[in-house]
């Protein structure tokens, strides 16, 4: 299959120096999208080739994978600008790779239903519960059914992740309606491909944030917040494996009550696993 390199809708980002003449502190971005391509490698290299030596007077400069849109499709970018270019007091490129700062700290989650559970005393007259009837029963269970049914929970400690990258981004293109409406599409969705390491379905995108002045400024840092949840191989509710879960769904039981010998029981007729965010590509968001 041949390789075709087209211009993608949104081509070009193109940020021009006023008044000097020289394109010395210019630079452009140009999108392109390759199909047919096997590798990363190989869909850089043919967009990089099908891109003109300069644009807008301004040399090419580097080329980079912006997002992988299917099996055989990239949106790459080849960007134009000076090696020798200056920065005119605004610190950081768009090619320099972001910084990260990373924080794992204690956090809690509300579980009603236990991983394992024993009964361990029956007063007189009573029956301890089987392995698999204890399982059932939530945590913290008045013992009533219908409406009057209650399950205090427990909170259980965990580990929160968080990861933060900040990078240098043209401040035209961040304070533009359209880079902004893009980013607000992404906040609360996880990431459906592998993502700074991270496999799918662990990574949730909170938004992100900077300040620059009005005027002067050419660049701005922009810093970028992430959560991270780990996905399970082997997830286990009331006594039951219900196999692998991703970082960001959730698994939760319906039980019902039955009469056993005598005795009202909890018993988990289902288990369910509930996708509750949307995913997407983080490409976009050029980090």
């Amino acid at each position: 299959m041949s390789i075709k390199v087209i211009q993608a809708w949104d081509a070009v980002d193109l940020e021009l120096e006023q008044g000097s003449g020289t394109h010395s502190s210019s630079a452009a971005t140009v999108h392109y999208i390759v199909s047919g391509a096997t590798t990363d490698a190989e869909a850089c290299e043919a967009a990089y080739t099908e891109a003109p030596e300069e644009y807008s007077s301004i040399p090419k400069k580097s080329v980079s994978v912006s997002e992988r849109l299917t099996d055989d499709t990239w949106k790459i970018d080849v960007k134009y600008g000076s090696e020798s270019s200056s920065s005119g007091g605004d610190s950081g490129s768009e090619d320099d790779e972001p910084t990260v700062s990373f924080d794992c700290s204690a956090g809690t989650k509300h579980m009603t239903q236990a991983i394992e559970q024993t009964c361990v005393y029956a007063a007189d007259g009573q029956t301890k519960d089987s392995a698999s009837v204890a399982a059932a029963v939530p945590i913290g269970w008045n013992g009533k059914d219908g409406s009057e049914s209650e399950a205090a929970g427990v909170d259980v400690s965990i580990g929160e992740l968080r990861e933060t990258y900040t990078k240098a981004m043209s401040k035209s293109k961040v304070t533009g309606t359209s880079w902004k409406r893009k980013v607000a599409e992404l906040v609360g969705k996880v990431n459906s491909g592998s993502f700074k390491g991270w496999s799918s379905g662990e990574v949730m995108f909170l938004g992100c944030s900077y300040s620059a002045p009005t005027k002067g400024s050419k660049k701005v840092n922009v810093s970028f917040h992430f959560a991270i949840r780990l996905n399970e191989n082997k997830a286990t509710v009331a006594g039951h494996s219900v196999g692998s879960k991703k970082g960001f769904e959730y698994i939760w039981a319906l039980t019902d009550d039955e009469v056993k010998n005598g005795e009202r029981v909890r018993k988990v007729k289902k288990i369910y696993k509930a996708e509750v965010c949307y995913t997407d590509s983080f490409g976009s968001l050029g980090i």
